[in-house]
């Protein structure tokens, strides 16, 4: 009789032990998927800023080129090509902006989001100028605009790291 009261208890033992370990490698599991979900979270965030910045500045020069053109001759091959060029930037920049917003899923990141499309649209506005001058001050808001969006992403990417 003792011999299956102590086997009894070994099973229930054993049988303990293997419900301990299966929970603690189902917690272990739980955070690392956890982790691996942050991390490629933080990885979307970082390459739909960089790519937000990097057409930004393409879609910036490309308005002083469209501008320039524009004011320069106007109807030629040359103010034609920087019409498209810049339209093609601008729906690529626009795509960047959704982008952004589709990966953003914390307020900060949502609030750059917002800041991109800010910038967007101040862009869009150099051709609105009305002289050299102002299509200068149009383009230093856009660009101030553009190192505030990349200096607060960087502190928003720092602080997910954590």
């Amino acid at each position: 009789m003792l011999g299956i009261i102590a086997s009894a208890i070994a099973v229930m033992g054993t049988l303990l032990g293997v419900a301990v370990a299966h929970r603690y490698q189902e917690r272990i599991a739980a955070r690392s998927a956890a982790r691996a979900d942050r991390e490629r979270g933080h990885q979307r965030l970082l390459d739909a800023c960089a790519d937000f910045i990097a057409l930004a500045e393409d879609y910036r020069r490309a308005q002083y080129d469209r501008w320039t053109s524009q004011h320069s001759v106007p109807d030629s091959d040359v103010a034609l090509a920087a019409r498209t060029e810049s339209y093609r930037l601008y729906v690529e920049v626009r795509s960047s902006v959704f982008r952004l917003r589709l990966v953003a899923v914390d307020p900060q990141a949502q609030h750059l989001a917002e800041h991109a499309a800010e910038i967007q649209v101040r862009t869009r506005e150099i051709f609105f100028a009305t002289d050299r001058a102002d299509m200068l001050g149009r383009g230093e808001v856009a660009e101030l605009a553009c190192e505030a969006f990349a200096d607060r992403a960087r502190e928003v990417l720092a602080a997910g790291e954590q």
